[in-house]
């Protein structure tokens, strides 16, 4: 389950393990100096810093994820086919399905690309593997020398494909109730990924996005850190510019005296 919480000072769960302080005292400037409501701050900031969190998370498009699953799973296992293998003994196996066949003839391979190859013969085998198989950043760098019967790579290849986007779909919750759009290849996922928000109150001025279904190995190090260190950066440079004469769109500088010179 990840988090993100913004709130001057602006909070973040441990599970992120991420320093904010640039963050944190730019939307502290924001309230202190150029006189922003608070809580509208936050969910300005919530739909920007989820957008941001978005963006990094991997894949941009649907066809890029499919694409990206696809490649992994080749490496993974390679799919045989009995149209495309140039071995006849070894496409006739495949074609009758003789499991045991295609593993005795495959283990007195003593060179090339048969050689120690390992038949994976049902989807949760090679859910095994790719599990095993994936590196830090989730992804299959290499031939792992294992194989399956195309018809059970494919069953699996579909079931991966159908769940792109699924990271993503966690923040649909908060995304919706910041006001934040996010494309429907994402959205369709959002009843199974888990997410949740809880809006600031005057009381409690934090709010929290809560993504459930982010399996991304070191998704907070690499997505969260970065969709923090883009947002703390763009405060800085807008906090510079409103300091400087210049004017905003922001509602949450509406609220007080100060705040309403940098409206536009």
């Amino acid at each position: 389950m990840a988090r993100i919480r913004a709130a001057p000072p602006v909070p973040v769960s441990p599970l992120f393990q991420i320093n904010q302080a640039r963050y944190r005292d730019g939307l502290n400037q924001f309230v202190n100096r150029i006189g922003a409501d608070a809580q509208l701050l936050l969910k300005e900031e919530m739909r920007l810093l989820l957008r941001e969190v978005v963006r990094f998370t991997p894949p941009k498009t649907f066809a890029q994820g499919r694409a990206a699953v696809g490649k992994d799973l080749v490496k993974n296992a390679t799919p045989l086919d009995h149209s495309k293998i140039k071995w006849p003994r070894l496409a006739e196996l495949v074609r009758k399905r003789d499991l045991d066949g295609i593993q005795k003839l495959t283990d007195s391979v003593k060179k090339g690309f048969w050689q120690g190859r390992k038949l994976l013969t049902s989807t949760s085998q090679i859910a095994d593997e790719h599990r095993r198989n994936r590196n830090r950043y989730g992804r299959v760098r290499s031939d792992r020398r294992n194989m399956a019967v195309v018809a059970i790579w494919n069953r699996y290849t579909r079931d991966v494909q159908s769940r792109v986007g699924f990271a993503k779909a966690g923040w649909v919750t908060a995304a919706r109730a910041v006001g934040l759009s996010m494309p429907g290849w994402v959205t369709r996922l959002s009843g199974a990924a888990g997410g949740g928000y809880v809006a600031p109150t005057q009381n409690r001025l934090v709010i929290e996005a809560i993504n459930r279904s982010t399996k991304i190995p070191n998704y907070e190090q690499r997505v969260v850190s970065s969709a923090v260190r883009s947002r703390a950066m763009s405060i800085e440079s807008e906090l510079k510019r409103l300091l400087a004469g210049g004017k905003s769109r922001r509602g949450s500088l509406a609220a007080t005296a100060s705040g309403q010179q940098a409206l536009m």
